[in-house]
């Protein structure tokens, strides 16, 4: 009697094994695309999940143009005939002559911390991001704004993503405030400048 219990146990363990094993060989231990993982972090792959998006974007342009034209003319005649014998010889020499140089350098660097949501889950399982982070201290205002498509693999398995991973990248920064408002010129600095 004894004995079929342990042979009947035996059974039964062995068949909520098998049960266990074959729901567990349906689906894989880790999806590397997802980041989906018994022993991990589950990564953002839903509409609605946050990503944390780490923004360093540096951007250099310099531009350098140089022309130099010369022109010249020379135009001479002789003594006038019949009414126009007054006239003795002549020449007209006409030079025109320009030389131009410019130069423009412009540097941007950004770099920043923000959190954005999937909106948009696409049909080839990229997904399109949107994060905005309004700052206040002492009535200075800072706006960052992030727009965007990424990619599932690219995201970290903490949750983080580089901007430069980000295709169709949108970054906007805005401020404002009464030393954005002291940085900017008068108004009538800009009238001249306008007219000039």
């Amino acid at each position: 009697m004894q004995r079929c219990k342990t042979l009947l146990r035996a059974v039964i363990i062995a068949t909520v094994l098998a049960t266990a094993v074959t729901a567990a060989a349906t689906e894989p231990l880790i999806d590397f695309e997802a980041g989906t993982s018994l022993v991990g972090n589950q990564k953002a792959h839903r509409v609605g999940d946050l990503v944390t998006i780490i923004i360093s974007e540096q951007s250099s342009a310099n531009a350098f143009n140089k022309s130099e034209a010369n022109n010249k003319s020379e135009i001479s005649g002789g003594p006038g005939f019949g009414m126009l014998d007054f006239l003795g010889s002549w020449q007209l020499d006409i030079e025109n002559r320009y030389r131009g140089e410019g130069k423009t350098t412009r540097t941007g660097d950004l770099r920043a911390e923000i959190s954005a949501r999937i909106v948009e889950v696409m049909p080839n399982d990229d997904y399109r991001i949107i994060g905005t982070r309004m700052v206040n201290i002492n009535g200075e205002k800072q706006l960052i704004e992030i727009t965007g498509i990424c990619r599932a693999r690219d995201i970290r398995s903490d949750n983080s993503i580089l901007s430069t991973y980000i295709s169709d990248a949108q970054i906007s920064y805005r401020g404002s405030g009464p030393m954005h408002a002291s940085a900017e010129p008068g108004i009538i600095t800009k009238i001249v400048n306008w007219l000039f």
